[in-house]
């Protein structure tokens, strides 16, 4: 979506169909990741502060480039400005905290990296406002009466914008490369735990860490057919990648290969397990890579049983077998 949103705005630059765009790139930060990962509720307060941020962040910009326009045409966009900003800025107040404690599951731990990260934002954006307070309450009133103040109000302007690009490396490096979940989490699971109960049951489901920029990833897990009858595998999905295929390890000579399998049996009463050197799901093209502490949605199709959901824990590497040579 956020690339099709991306070539949109591109083909469509300047006019009003590039809005489509450019919803399209917001919708995604609420469809995948961390956000996807914690329900409707965070994808929306997440829809809401992408929303809200961009506004702020692109009327900054126009107003820089207006400051070097006659004050005719500056005053009426500064006051058009300042008067959405009051709303536009409160709706980003009350969503990012929300966002940020559902996904924390209303846990703060400033020891953790993401917690730190969390308090950097914090920061930045305290002075951000307050920045954009001054700019409010005294530049931009003075200018519309016209005593000037045009240099000032170009220079805050732009501290304001370096101010945003420091939010936005932190959340970038934040989404990336961390994870909101104490990585601690997912070593808890107890090897017998029970994921899902029903006709079909996964025990333990987990996938290993993958370092920054891969694009790859692999599951692993249980599967426990409680039905009389064998049942097979025959498809699988997540929100946090493009595809999610079934895939056996096999050795030709020396050599560790993966196989593409159409489907994986479970018999009847019995149990099929997924595990490093032996079978695994691929994830191919991750939105973001797999981080320790996260938890991954993972929707499994059975040809009997049908649709089971499952939340893979991603643990930190070390310790497992990496079999993703081709």
């Amino acid at each position: 979506m956020h690339l099709v949103g991306g070539l949109w705005v591109a083909g469509f630059a300047y006019r009003a169909a590039a809005l489509i765009g450019a919803a399209l790139i917001i919708v995604a930060f609420g469809v995948v990741g961390h956000s996807a990962s914690r329900g409707l509720l965070t994808s929306v307060t997440v829809l809401l502060h992408v929303t809200t941020a961009a506004w702020w962040f692109g009327g900054l910009w126009v107003l820089l480039f207006a400051s070097w326009r006659p004050l005719s045409d500056l005053a009426p966009l500064v006051t058009r400005f300042s008067r959405q900003a009051v709303w536009i800025i409160g709706v980003l107040l009350t969503v990012a905290p929300a966002t940020a404690v559902l996904l924390l599951e209303f846990r703060f731990d400033p020891a953790l990296a993401y917690q730190q990260g969390l308090l950097t934002k914090i920061g930045l954006t305290a002075v951000l406002l307050t920045l954009a307070g001054f700019n409010k309450l005294i530049l931009m009133p003075r200018l519309v009466a016209g005593n000037g103040s045009r240099i000032w109000l170009r220079s805050t302007i732009a501290a304001e914008i370096l101010l945003f690009a420091g939010v936005m490396g932190t959340t970038a490096y934040l989404v990336t490369y961390r994870s909101p979940h104490d990585a601690a989490d997912a070593a808890h699971v107890h090897p017998d735990e029970i994921a899902v109960s029903g006709p079909i049951c996964i025990v333990q489901p987990w996938a290993p860490a993958m370092p920054g920029g891969a694009r790859t990833g692999a599951g692993y897990m249980v599967i426990v057919n409680n039905q009389p009858v064998a049942d097979r595998l025959v498809a699988a999905s997540s929100p946090w990648a493009e595809h999610v295929s079934l895939h056996a390890s096999i050795n030709d000579g020396n050599i560790a290969r993966m196989r593409e399998l159409a489907a994986l049996r479970v018999p009847a009463g019995g149990r099929t397990t997924m595990k490093p050197g032996v079978y695994h799901l691929m994830f191919t093209g991750l939105y973001a890579p797999f981080v320790a502490g996260d938890v991954v949605p993972l929707t499994l199709v059975f040809e009997r049983a049908g649709k089971v959901a499952v939340t893979l824990n991603v643990r930190p590497i070390g310790g497992y077998v990496d079999d993703h040579n081709h």
